[in-house]
């Protein structure tokens, strides 16, 4: 197995790093249109076409056509939603100058994962506003053939250990119930949730979106399962 490394961000990184980034939203979409399909309101809407069509044409076949595109309008929704709440906006904000947003200031930092000379991960940290003392996690994000190798674990070792260095209290981040796999790695590392809250929107409301907030306390010593 190939080895990997964990290393600062530098500026001959960005064109891969945000491809690491971009292609791991990207991803998340196919995942929140089978959350999306789990939604009893969805599930209530699509069955009302199927009906609505079927009474009036006494065509299974047609209902089944409509029902079918109508699906591919909901997979087409979630797509679209995550590329502009998601990717659209990354691109537009701290993805756009990745060392103005974190590599000039001592107190963030972007790192990239490593391996055979290709930018395999990513994750960055930065001060979180709304709690004095802690730490934001962003941006974690490991390629699809690069997973299941600890890369994860290594990169929020790596903001952890920022975190004591730097003397921060506590390192928050804000996840959603769709980046399953991240979800599992934060808990295992210690960190709790403090809450979570539909998407503040009607189409996340719609689709189900739910996001999640975590806290990791630096006072506190975590033993990793």
């Amino acid at each position: 197995m190939e080895d990997y490394w964990i290393r600062r961000f530098e500026d001959r990184d960005y064109e891969e790093a945000r491809e690491v980034l971009i292609s791991g939203m990207n991803e998340q979409s196919s995942t929140l249109f089978r959350c999306a399909l789990q939604q009893p309101g969805i599930q209530l809407a699509l069955l009302s076409v199927f009906c609505f069509f079927f009474l009036n044409s006494a065509s299974f076949l047609l209902s089944s056509v409509v029902l079918a595109l109508t699906v591919l309008a909901v997979n087409r929704t979630a797509y679209q939603f995550i590329s502009i709440s998601w990717t659209e906006v990354a691109l537009k904000d701290d993805l756009l100058d990745i060392n103005k947003s974190y590599m000039e200031n001592s107190d963030s930092c972007f790192w990239v994962a490593e391996c055979n000379g290709k930018v395999v991960g990513t994750i960055a940290t930065l001060p979180f506003k709304e709690l004095v003392g802690a730490l934001e996690l962003k941006r974690l994000s490991v390629r699809r053939g690069y997973r299941g190798r600890g890369i994860g674990k290594a990169l929020c070792r790596a903001v952890i250990d920022f975190a004591k260095a730097n003397g921060f209290q506590s390192i928050v981040l804000c996840t959603s119930v769709i980046q399953l796999e991240g979800k599992k790695l934060y808990e295992r590392l210690g960190f709790k949730k403090m809450k979570e809250y539909f998407w503040p929107s009607l189409i996340g409301k719609a689709l189900g979106l739910v996001l999640l907030h975590y806290k990791y306390d630096i006072s506190l010593l975590h033993k990793d399962n």
